[in-house]
């Protein structure tokens, strides 16, 4: 495909464009819009001068059946998309949309399920191929689509607060919204007053080229409140995966779209892999029969990929040379890294730069522009045609968040754990008053063992900053208390709102917040090595102390998660250690009983966090059991790997088969099948 390419969509007939295009030209009669606000009378005024389109040939689809139903009286022109008899007989004008349409359309569907349920609607799209690819065909097919991610993009972790960041990719083929239900609404407005807005010989070559939802995409992202200068485009915070409603700005996406002369429409970026690194089923990773390598989508807008190998770093080349402008003008090229660890992401532009070696190594959780925990790599690529810039497309690598790997200095794999524990610590939000009552037992209840191991990590400085702070509210805090009590309840709400309010500007405040030192006192507890050999007795009555009604479950399946991974040895009725010096992933193991330990037993009243193992999605990976620690001769030479699962150890040579007599012994071919009773992946003979 050279510049200047025009695409031809699967079962999208191009007169129907030239009829519509006509339909364009001629013009009907209906006012563009109803609306009386600003944006609207900018539109009625450019309408009326002849250099805005309006929305003429345009339909608008709901398929929540009305639940969020945007109000589509306000643009006369757009016609409300009816759903054939076939569609209604098979219930296909519900749920996540699953035809191109063959004209301009705008729709939404505010419906989704639990996180753990399934979750929302454009992640089911991007849980395999098909759903990449038919959102690539809506994007260059002149249909855009609004869903809100109600649970899979929200601060918090294991569903704690929130989920995190679920999504496996980052695309521009639909616009997700922040939150819920009718948070799409705001979208929807915004982007039929920015296509109402296109001049009409723009619109109309927009339509015929099948570049509107791109075009509108670059419009809108260069448009939000977050980009105030040329270089924030090429930044996370402006392509987030998900957009809160705050950050569109109507007015100044219709200015945007409205000086749109043809001149100006933006190219199209679009990616082609030339080359990768691979993995092998059974060996480098382990799946489903049905998956057979880490590819994701591979569509011209989005290369997504799922980290399942067990190298430490995947290279990619991966070029944009078949970005197309429609004036034919040379083009230049920005490879960005949008999210992740830019100390473990290297990009090298090759050539005129329309091309790039990316490599990406293997890294935790990353913190998202938005603030929210992320396990994903994001590579956006620009495309410039000399006068503005296109829409990004996206490289991406996701890495399960049920994997913790441990590699060392010259990058040789020591371990993954398939099955990883919750890192969360469990701290409450800012605004909690548990802050306050922490405050106070720093103070007076030195006794207790987990505020004696706290007090320890703060420092005397810093648990006397966490008295101050619960004396210094103790007023407020009273009152707010005797306000509770009474009939007022306005005066009771306002009361607790200031309280919060205070509590959360002093936790927080400077650079050395009180909230950050907690959670490095928190943190340095849970890498302790030794509580693990607390006394029986002692620790039987710690749980009997305890607040939490299911401690002593939850402390027992810890300990017994150490055994079944080999961390621990049963002797008897003692636990011993399997190791001499600990190794980074024996610290994190350990770490990870603390943590149960100070949010049930320690700390129960101040932390709280789900002991459920890492949460990832099903559509993704199948849950894995165990844990592979990996075996080198003398020579460095890596000989296989030790799986530890269900108490039981099992060994595998280098090219992943089975050694039941152990090592030098004969091999045994494995597969893997899903365990139809826990939903595991588990081994077994070929």
């Amino acid at each position: 495909m050279q510049h200047g390419t025009i695409w031809q969509i699967s079962g999208v007939r191009p007169g129907l464009y030239a009829a519509l295009c006509l339909l364009l030209q001629t013009g009907a009669s209906a006012q563009v819009t109803t609306r009386t606000d600003e944006v609207g009378k900018l539109i009625l005024k450019w309408h009326g001068e002849g250099t805005a389109a309006g929305l003429n040939g345009f339909q608008y689809e709901n398929r929540d059946g009305g639940h969020s139903q945007y109000d589509i009286k306000v643009w006369p022109q757009v016609q409300l998309y009816q759903p054939t008899a076939v569609e209604k007989e098979r219930k296909a004008e519900i749920g996540p949309a699953n035809q191109v349409r063959p004209f301009p359309v705008l729709g939404n569907c505010s419906m989704s399920a639990a996180a753990d349920k399934g979750g929302s609607l454009p992640r089911i799209y991007m849980g395999n191929r098909q759903g990449f690819e038919f959102l690539n065909a809506q994007y260059l097919g002149n249909n855009l689509y609004f869903y809100p991610e109600h649970q899979d993009y929200d601060p918090g972790w294991n569903g704690r607060n929130g989920w995190g960041d679920l999504y496996p990719a980052n695309t521009p083929f639909v616009v997700i919204s922040q939150g819920s239900s009718f948070t799409d609404q705001p979208f929807l407005k915004a982007f039929f007053s920015a296509a109402a807005a296109l001049p009409p010989e723009t619109q109309q070559v927009l339509l015929r080229n099948r570049i509107l939802a791109p075009t509108l995409q670059a419009v809108f992202r260069k448009s939000n409140r977050v980009v105030k200068t040329e270089a924030d485009y090429f930044t996370g915070a402006a392509h987030p995966p998900v957009f809160d409603g705050n950050q569109i700005d109507e007015a100044k996406m219709v200015a945007e779209a409205h000086d749109m002369l043809p001149p100006l429409i933006p190219p199209v970026a679009i990616l082609e892999v030339l080359e990768e690194t691979g993995a092998t089923p059974n060996k480098d990773f382990f799946e489903l029969d049905t998956v057979t390598d880490e590819k994701l989508g591979n569509v011209p807008g989005v290369i997504a990929r799922v980290f399942r190998g067990v190298a430490q770093e995947r290279q990619i080349v991966v070029t944009a040379r078949k970005s197309p402008d429609l004036m034919r003008r040379p083009l230049t090229y920005k490879w960005v890294l949008l999210q992740g660890d830019p100390e473990r992401v290297k990009i090298e532009p090759q050539g005129s730069g329309d091309t790039a070696r990316i490599t990406v190594k293997w890294q935790p959780q990353t913190q998202a522009a938005t603030g929210i925990t992320s396990h994903r790599v994001d590579v956006g690529v620009f495309v410039g045609n000399g006068v503005t810039w296109s829409a990004p497309a996206f490289v991406c690598f996701a890495m399960p968040a049920s994997e913790m790997r441990f590699y060392d200095a010259e990058g040789r794999l020591q371990e993954i754990c398939y099955d990883a524990g919750n890192p969360d610590l469990g701290l409450p939000t800012e605004t909690d008053l548990r802050w306050l009552a922490l405050g106070r037992k720093l103070g007076s209840d030195a006794a207790a063992k987990g505020i004696r191991l706290l007090s320890e990590a703060l420092g005397k400085e810093g648990a006397v900053a966490f008295q101050s702070l619960a004396s210094d509210l103790a007023s407020s805090q009273e009152a707010w208390r005797k306000l509770s009590t009474g009939a007022d309840k306005v005066a009771a709400e306002e009361a607790q709102k200031k309280l919060q309010e205070s509590l959360k500007s002093k936790l927080t405040e400077g650079n050395s917040s009180l909230a950050g030192r907690m959670e490095q006192a928190v943190s340095q507890v849970a890498d302790r090595l030794d509580l693990w050999t607390v006394p029986t007795s002692e620790l039987q009555a710690l749980i009997g102390a305890s607040t939490k009604p299911g401690a002593k479950e939850a402390v027992k399946a810890a300990q017994q998660r150490l055994v079944d991974y080999g961390v621990l040895r049963e002797n008897e009725d003692r636990l011993t250690a399997s190791w001499q010096e600990p190794s980074p992933a024996i610290r994190y193991h350990l770490r990870q009983y603390n943590l149960t330990l100070l949010s049930e037993v320690l700390l129960p009243e101040f932390l709280d966090r789900t002991g459920a193992t890492a949460y990832v999605d099903p559509l993704l990976t199948v849950r894995k059991a165990w844990r592979d620690v990996y075996v080198y001769d003398k020579q460095g030479l890596c000989q296989g790997w030790t799986r530890y699962s269900h108490g039981r150890t099992y060994e595998f040579d280098l090219e992943g088969w089975l050694l039941p007599r152990g090592r030098g012994e004969k091999s045994v071919a494995v597969k893997y099948v899903k365990d139809a009773a826990t939903g595991t992946l588990i081994f077994v003979p070929r």
